[in-house]
């Protein structure tokens, strides 16, 4: 794509200042992000969940490397011409090297990243626990000193709520990133009442994840899309929706498949083959090939 990461991240600070939050979809991989763009939504994301399970097949329990997550970026980023936004795990280093993060995932073409105080081990009963907060602080600080573009975003993460149920150290967390120069925070299972209440003591703006399962025994979010903006939420992150669409459907079809033995049987559930290939351009291809196939008129 042609448009450049020094526009993209100025559009994107514009869809931050507008009224209502910016939602969010998580892409898995350069398809999705196209589809994305293609639904009108005016901005992706791509986090290590869906990185590691479209990327991998593993879980994201902390096996993706830095050039993992960065090359998985990157193809996001050339497939589309929307801002991106990227997950950078805990930062991979400690504060004096987070700048080769920083610079990675800066020449991917992102428009920012997050960095996180979980240890590991998220999505599984047994979390590692929180980094200290002073040790996240510093490099949140360091990741703001490493960036070449100051419209590059600096994304500071607690997950305080989430992995200790604590919403009051996750806000005291987000205050201190703040302080250390986040340009915004995210705050995973802080219930939208609670951040209605708090809204005005961070003074950045505000991630939420809208699709998280943060209510034991449920399958639902615990607030809707709609909650979450009227609390105060600036950016509403559906960082699974996307993938679990992905992993339901194609199940569904092959399950009918097996059942059928008919492709007949799955037509419906299938984008018609001629309608893909135009939305992946080989009517493009065609016209270079005949361009490139004629011998060239004299000027």
């Amino acid at each position: 794509m042609s448009h450049s990461a020094t526009a993209r991240r100025k559009s994107l600070k514009v869809l931050l200042a507008a009224d209502q939050p910016l939602i969010l979809p998580g892409a898995y991989d350069a398809l999705s992000a196209q589809l994305i763009e293609r639904a009108g939504f005016q901005a992706a994301y791509l986090g290590s969940f869906a990185a590691a399970a479209s990327g991998f097949g593993m879980p994201d329990v902390g096996l993706l490397t830095l050039n993992d997550m960065v090359d998985l970026t990157r193809r996001v980023v050339e497939a589309t011409s929307v801002p991106v936004l990227a997950d950078a795990e805990n930062g991979f280093y400690d504060a004096p090297n987070i700048w080769r993060a920083i610079r990675a995932f800066e020449s991917a073409g992102v428009c920012g990243v997050h960095i996180e105080d979980n240890l590991g081990g998220k999505h599984t009963a047994a979390p590692a626990g929180l980094m200290p907060e002073r040790q996240m602080a510093q490099k949140v600080r360091a990741a703001v000193d490493a960036r070449t573009d100051p419209d590059f975003l600096v994304i500071a993460r607690s997950d305080a709520a989430w992995v200790n149920h604590d919403v009051d150290e996750c806000l005291d967390r987000l205050e201190s990133y703040i302080a250390a120069g986040a340009d915004m925070v995210f705050a995973p299972a802080v219930p939208a009442d609670a951040l209605a209440r708090a809204r005005k003591r961070l003074d950045a703006p505000v991630m939420v994840a809208g699709d998280l399962l943060d209510v034991p025994g449920s399958d639902v979010p615990g607030h809707t899309i709609t909650e979450y903006g009227e609390a105060g939420a600036d950016v509403i992150l559906l960082w699974y929706t996307l993938i679990g669409a992905a992993s339901k459907n194609v199940t569904d079809v092959l399950q009918a498949l097996r059942a059928h033995n008919d492709v007949a049987a799955v037509k419906e559930s299938v984008t018609q083959q001629h309608t893909f290939e135009g939305l992946m351009g080989y009517d493009e291809f065609e016209r270079r090939s005949a361009r490139y196939t004629q011998a060239p008129t004299a000027s």
